[in-house]
């Protein structure tokens, strides 16, 4: 065949056509792109930075001028093929942000996204205004001020959502309040510019209000046979993880066809893609596989190729002084903008000081919806030249470039204020989101902590912020070469060779599990996938921890129950790797010991309400422990009693509720052993338990006298039938009341008590020993 009918040159007379010019563009884009972003990654800068750079320098300002490859590059009936593609490109990438914001978290926090909004708007506005004063005799305008006025406004006060979540992500802030409430900004900012442009230009010309009422009705129709859809076509394989190719081409090919008709009237379908992606129906194997399809693609080439496209229109050649002069007014009124109406917002707000420059710094980004307005057809304004144009495309593309740097070096020079706080969970208010992460080998674990989740959240409809992480352990086995070809291997249907008991063949049930407890309850529960050599697990659990910034890890012990009510045990590995995380873990841990078939159930999916006990002997570890129990003393399902353990060695002092009623000869007695501040701490914070929890009914108090260890084991036998679930300290220090328990030990990681209540056969309830994360200075007690 023909080399030139490969390049799609039927004509003959030209080597490239724009169709190749641009593919070879967007090889450029990602090449260089690539290359800035290892220059400048060390110097924290974000992927859009690098990847804007990459597009000036194949610019007309650096490549371009060389007559050769201006020729190249900037062909004649290029516009074409670029304005399609880029709206392809921008139609994926805002339909998938769509689908990955945090609706909680916007609904929460919608008061102050929509303040920082408004507030940066006007602000916004009257800067704009008084440029315009500036602009008029600036540059000779002579009529038809007020659509100037407007592309001023929405140029200036906008903000790149798309840049702004990329960046986040870059510099792994998405997790934190503060990243994702920029995040929260951004969409509110550019998708109220571009509604109120749309609006107003529609308002002026008279001629689009019957077409954008008709785009709306078909967006919400899209997003009923969205949903619709979404739960119907898993139901067509239940045995596959994943909808196949053709299956999640169909929801494409509907974005597509509402996306190109609303911008054949040109009018912007941002809006519109983004409310389809926002109003998905989360849970289910649908919205998983779109995820998992989209997100690579996107994050990976389109958004880099765009954020290139953007630095690839920076042209300043045919500027003169007043233009330049024109460029540095725009940059310093958009920057100045933001400055005052975000800080001015953040003060109202009582958003802490630390991060009042941040905010307004990446929120000055720019990008597509900016160059979409300038792009507008204004031929007939006589104001609106090729100068003009390039100018403001020159001062957005330098407005986000000084803005991202900006933004990398507050972040740089402040670390600390961004940074994952390690608190635990004695400090954390229950009016905080509670961040939770559940590791799971199999679907039997995945079970148990659906359980743990479903108790912590709360009973149906709790308004309590609560985000529940579930992340899937797969051990590598050795004889893989790398996790590359474990993941593709996984794509493409599960582990043929069956040599991986703890493999991908359970993705399916975990993921089946998960849908059936989210439809039952209406909790969603984030999946995250760990493949890795089983050697270094803990250290991914622990970076993973970090990145995802959640106040407890939950793993499952090493042991689990058969049918016949017997354990076994899955292997020492599995044990190591728990004390790996224990030893090293950056937040409070969590061993959940899950007798599923006599122990503790999900709440949600059980019959009864369930009895949970939390046993206190003192200690930072029991502290814990019970601060755990005030999300547990939540949920309506759940009767959750506190039983002290008190020393009959310990002096009497005035006991925690005065009120209380005292059966059974059942006395409260100060903890012993301990230095006096522990034991301050203990009472204080039992105090403050019982003021809150047990004088209002909600949980149950009991005090148990006991003289030694083996007097406390006989108590533990006696409520051991009483109770589906015993939450447990995991060290209690020198305590009288557990000398000699030790002898019996079999599984130190536990502890003392939580390892008899595992191992013991008169105890048939679940047991969760916590252990308060360890401060560099804490000495880690061996287990």
């Amino acid at each position: 065949m023909d080399p030139k009918l490969l390049l799609c040159l039927p004509q003959g007379d030209e080597l490239f056509n724009p169709l190749n010019t641009m593919f070879i563009q967007m090889a450029c884009i990602l090449v260089f792109s690539q290359l800035f972003y290892l220059l400048l990654k060390p110097c924290g800068q974000a992927g859009p930075v690098a990847q804007i750079l990459a597009g000036i320098v194949l610019s007309p300002v650096l490549l371009s001028r060389i007559p050769k490859v201006k020729e190249f590059f900037l062909q004649k009936n290029a516009a074409d093929y670029y304005s399609f593609f880029s709206f392809a490109l921008r139609t994926s990438f805002m339909f998938l942000i769509g689908l990955e914001v945090d609706l909680h978290f916007m609904r929460r926090n919608f008061k102050k996204a929509a303040v920082i909004t408004l507030s940066s708007f006007v602000v916004s506005g009257l800067l704009s205004f008084a440029s315009l004063m500036l602009f008029i005799p600036l540059f000779g305008i002579k009529e038809d001020y007020f659509t100037f006025f407007l592309v001023l406004l929405v140029t200036l006060s906008n903000t790149a959502s798309p840049v702004v979540v990329r960046s986040i992500a870059d510099w792994k802030l998405n997790t934190c309040e503060i990243g994702r409430l920029t995040i929260s900004c951004a969409l509110f900012i550019e998708l109220t510019n571009v509604v109120l442009y749309t609006i107003i230009m529609a308002f002026i010309s008279g001629t689009i209000i019957l077409e954008l009422f008709l785009f709306l009705l078909a967006t919400v129709a899209l997003i009923l046979i969205n949903m619709v859809l979404a739960p119907w076509l898993p139901k067509r394989n239940p045995k596959e993880k994943y909808l196949s190719k053709a299956e999640t081409l169909v929801f494409f090919i509907f974005l597509l066809i509402i996306g190109i008709t609303i911008e054949s009237y040109d009018v912007n379908s941002s809006v519109s893609v983004f409310a389809i992606g926002i109003m998905f129906p989360r849970q289910g194997k649908t919205h998983r596989t779109l995820i998992q399809r989209l997100s690579y693609p996107i994050h990976e080439f389109v958004l880099p190729v765009y954020f290139g496209y953007i630095g690839f229109r920076f042209s300043i050649i045919a500027l003169t002084k007043r233009f330049y002069l024109g460029i540095v007014i725009i940059v310093i009124v958009t920057i100045a903008g933001k400055f005052i109406g975000v800080i001015s917002a953040c003060m109202y707000l009582k958003i802490p000081k630390k991060y009042w420059l941040f905010l307004p710094t990446i929120l000055s980004v720019k990008g597509h919806v900016g160059l979409l307005l300038l792009d507008s057809n204004y031929s007939e304004k006589k104001w609106w030249t090729t100068t003009i144009h390039d100018m403001m495309v020159a001062a957005l593309v330098i407005t986000t470039l000084v803005s991202g740097v900006l933004a990398s070096f507050l972040l740089k020079t402040r670390e600390k204020d961004f940074a994952y706080e390690k608190t635990s969970l004695e400090s954390h208010n229950t009016n905080e989101e509670l961040r939770i992460l559940s590791c799971a080998y199999g679907v039997r674990h995945a079970r148990g902590a659906i359980s743990l989740v479903s108790a912590l959240s709360g009973s149906r409809g709790a308004s309590d912020p609560f985000t529940p992480l579930l992340m899937h352990l797969v051990p590598l086995p050795k004889k893989r070469k790398s996790e590359l070809m474990y993941h593709e291997h996984d794509e493409d249907g599960g582990n043929a060779n069956g040599d991986d008991e703890f493999g991908t063949n359970e993705g399916l049930e975990i993921n089946d599990s998960i849908d059936s407890f989210a439809k039952d309850s209406k909790i969603l529960i984030q999946q995250v996938k760990l493949v890795t050599q089983m050697l270094n697990m803990h250290e991914e659990i622990c970076n993973a921890t970090e990145d995802l910034r959640v106040s407890i890890v939950f793993l499952p012990f090493h042991k689990h129950q058969r049918i016949d009510g017997k354990t076994t045990n899955d292997g020492e590995l599995f044990r190591q790797m728990n004390r790996n995380v224990l030893r090293h873990g950056p937040c409070s841990i969590g061993i959940f010991v899950d007798r599923n078939i006599t122990g503790f159930q999900q709440p949600h999916g059980f019959d009864s309400v369930q009895h949970v006990a939390t046993l206190f002997f003192g200690g930072p570890d029991d502290r814990e422990a019970l601060a755990l129990c005030r999300w547990l003393a939540n949920n309506t399902l759940i009767h959750l009693t506190v039983i002290q353990f008190v020393s009959e060695e310990s002096k009497a002092e005035t006991p925690v509720g005065n009120a209380m009623t005292r059966d059974n000869n059942e006395v409260f007695m100060e903890v012993l052993g301990r230095n006096q501040t522990e034991q301050e701490t203990d009472r204080s914070f039992l105090e403050e338990f019982y003021n809150r929890f047990v004088t209002t009914g909600q949980v149950g108090f009991i005090e148990k006298l006991v003289s030694n260890g083996p007097h406390t084991l006989t108590i533990l036998r006696e409520i051991g039938e009483m109770y589906s679930l015993f939450v447990v300290g995991k060290s209690t220090g020198d305590c009288p009341m557990t000398v000699r328990m030790k002898d019996w030990e079999e599984c130190p990681e536990l502890g003392t008590v939580g390892d008899f209540l595992a191992s013991s056969l008169d105890v048939n309830a679940s047991v969760l020993v916590v252990q308060r994360q360890r401060h560099s200075h804490d000495s880690f007690i061996d287990d």
